[in-house]
């Protein structure tokens, strides 16, 4: 099941990425039912920003091959396809130490929950996807040692299963 939690996970990855070029941002994603929502954005498209420059190639394939890290400055389109390609690679791990990927649920433009089960509990795991002053740096690593080691209690948010990593991820 992790395995095709990654494939979703890539291909959600690359037209978020897509899309986002054109305007158009993920406003939830569902790894059991395989869904995934847009919004369109008002205003102009915002370009990519990259950490180490516009790599050699841009499209679908390059993005496979190339470094194609947002920069901090990046917009939230991209930093959500960035962490949702980063969960791609990390569902497995994180499906082996008893932490399931359920979703994500990003209403507002600027930050998103990262929604996991860790053994029978669920958590909100909220992170920042716009006005970030460092890049948002292998997410999907982040949330599986954080979750394993039982980090995730230093960030829970009073009398909720809300874990607030917007000035720490």
């Amino acid at each position: 099941m992790a395995d095709q939690d990654s494939e979703f996970l890539t291909h959600a990855a690359e037209v978020a990425f897509d899309l986002g070029l054109d305007r158009f941002r993920v406003t939830k994603l569902t790894l059991r039912s395989r869904a995934i929502e847009f919004t369109e954005v008002s205003g102009p498209s915002e370009p990519p920003v990259y950490f180490e420059g516009e790599p050699p190639g841009t499209g679908r394939e390059a993005r496979r091959t190339y470094d194609w890290q947002p920069g901090a400055n990046a917009p939230a389109w991209m930093n959500m396809a960035w962490l949702l390609d980063d969960l791609a690679a990390w569902v497995d791990q994180m499906a082996e130490d008893r932490i399931t990927l359920i979703g994500i649920e990003a209403p507002e433009p600027h930050g998103c929950d990262v929604l996991v089960l860790d053994g029978d509990s669920r958590y909100q795991v909220r992170i920042a996807l716009a006005d970030r002053r460092d890049v948002l740096d292998f997410p999907g690593m982040y949330l599986r040692e954080m979750f394993a080691e039982g980090r995730y209690r230093t960030y829970l948010l009073a009398d909720q299963p809300v874990v607030d990593l917007r000035g720490i991820l």
